[in-house]
């Protein structure tokens, strides 16, 4: 038995000399990287930390109360966590389509934002996780699907399964990517980097994002949703939030750290596909609201009422967002980094919210005649909770980009062997 031990703590003890070995490179720059970062840096984490402080405080209050704290009621159970949820799925799977760009079409201008586009897909869906689970009543349980708890009438069971599959796909895609940026010359993380990449894109849209919209699309009592153009809608209007957090992203960062990430014709050429992903969902986007309107159905009668009416200036965002962004990418403002800044600005606004009075006007039409009138307004609680999941996905997000290289440039700035 003490001959076994020994063997085992011996294999072990080798594994991780071979772990150190392969992340010495990293654990160099990481050092170098923090060596430089300035005062404000930290005040930045400070007041997000801050944020994240809040909305935990919060939230634990949330799981002792109930959904008192909330505004939700059996009216409106899916409120703006899945408002929170569906925006951020959409942003990871649309934000794959940097890693199509690099590995499918060849274009090598985009490899210096491989890596943070993999971040923002990683940390997106994990900021859609804490949504959900900020959701329901006992999150632990959610945490349990499908490993444990596998009902297979659920739709939970699928969409639990696909997230966890998409998770794991974007970690080993970031994995394999970062081993080559280090240095790595073996085929086989080549080869994986480029077809985990690829695959991210239809995996991101055909298995995650339309099957999300199909959820919505199959509910009959709810006529808002109730659309066989709700699962394509879900998946461009992902390419639409992705491609658009990426070119902001970009920018800001280029901004920050005073340098040029990838070329201006790089960001134009991201600006057409968003342009063209923009059209297509302006196209679904009064497809929807002309069945909605003259299908005389009555429920979709009062949700117009209620898009033209109550929730007018969401509507009015969603469409002058929408419109105005593509103004702006057609025309000559939309090869200035300003104009691309602000395009972004405005799609990202007008995706926010279509979403959220996709999911909360449809749930506040009646489904029977003689009901009361049904009010949604997010709580103080539910706000906070919203802002602190942003603020660690932007804490996660500067403090990963500042202790991982993010493209071959850092690792030859900071020289560190490869």
């Amino acid at each position: 038995m003490k001959e076994r031990l020994k063997r085992l703590f011996a294999y072990f003890s080798q594994v991780v000399e071979a772990m150190k070995e392969k992340l010495e490179p990293l654990f160099a720059y990481s050092g170098q990287a923090m060596k430089e970062t300035g005062k404000g840096f930290y005040v930045y984490l400070g007041v997000l930390l801050f944020i994240i402080l809040l909305a935990g405080v919060n939230w634990y209050r949330m799981l002792l109360v109930g959904a008192g704290l909330t505004d939700s009621s059996d009216f409106v159970p899916w409120g703006i966590f899945i408002v929170g949820f569906v925006f951020f799925v959409g942003t990871s799977a649309g934000a794959t389509i940097v890693g199509l760009m690099i590995y499918a079409f060849d274009r090598s201008d985009y490899k210096p934002l491989g890596i943070r586009a993999g971040l923002i897909c990683l940390l997106s869906i994990m900021a859609a996780v804490l949504n959900l689970l900020g959701d329901v009543g006992v999150p632990w349980r959610t945490v349990l699907i499908p490993l444990v708890l596998r009902n297979p009438t659920s739709m939970l069971i699928y969409t639990g399964t696909t997230y966890m599959t998409f998770g794991l796909l974007l970690s080993a895609q970031l994995y394999f990517a970062l081993r080559i940026l280090l240095g790595s010359k073996a085929e086989f993380h080549k080869t994986m980097a480029k077809w985990l990449a690829i695959a991210a894109v239809p995996f991101a849209l055909v298995v995650l994002q339309a099957p999300e919209g199909a959820l919505f699309a199959v509910v009959k009592a709810r006529e808002y949703w109730h659309s066989a153009l709700l699962p394509p809608h879900f998946a461009v209007s992902a390419l639409v939030t992705g491609t658009a957090l990426v070119i902001l992203t970009t920018i800001v960062t280029s901004t920050v750290e005073k340098r040029q990430l990838v070329k201006l014709e790089t960001l134009v050429h991201m600006g057409k596909l968003l342009a063209f992903f923009i059209t297509v969902n302006i196209f679904f986007d009064i497809f929807d609201i002309f069945v909605l309107k003259y299908s005389e159905e009555i429920e979709g009668i009062e949700a117009w009422e209620l898009l033209t009416g109550r929730f007018r200036p969401l509507f009015l965002v969603n469409f002058i967002g929408l419109f105005g962004g593509l103004f702006i990418l057609l025309s000559k403002k939309g090869k200035t980094i300003k104009g691309l800044s602000v395009a972004s600005c405005l799609t990202i606004l007008g995706i926010t919210a279509y979403r959220y009075y996709l999911i909360v006007v449809a749930q506040i039409v009646p489904l029977q005649p003689g009901l009361p009138e049904v009010y949604y307004t997010p709580s103080f609680v539910e706000w906070s909770v919203i802002a602190g999941i942003v603020a660690l996905i932007m804490f996660l997000y500067t403090v990963l980009t500042k202790l991982l290289p993010m493209e071959e440039r850092d690792l030859r700035g900071r020289q560190v062997e490869q």
